[in-house]
């Protein structure tokens, strides 16, 4: 793993965005990585919750907002984490 932790999750999140085998994935792990990638990339949530008719919206958003306050480098180094964890259960 790369000493920079934004290294690490660039790599981590080449290799998710690439991966072929997370179909049979929780909603709940993919929100969880979804959550972890936004918060790396761009901090905190923006923007107004979406409404409750719009079902994936709001989920993401909910994940997103969950996370409100966790610095940019500790969601990078928990991507990692859950990153390579979601890898190796879903490697055939």
């Amino acid at each position: 793993m790369a000493a920079d932790p934004f290294a690490a999750f660039q790599e981590a999140s080449d290799r998710i965005r690439n991966f072929k085998g997370g179909e049979a994935a929780s909603n709940e792990e993919q929100l969880e990585l979804y959550s972890l990638f936004k918060q790396a990339k761009e901090g905190d949530v923006q923007g107004s919750q979406p409404w409750a008719v719009q079902a994936t919206a709001r989920a993401k958003w909910d994940a997103w907002n969950a996370l409100k306050g966790m610095k940019k480098e500790d969601a990078a180094k928990k991507y990692v984490e859950k990153a390579e964890a979601f890898i190796k259960k879903y490697t055939k």
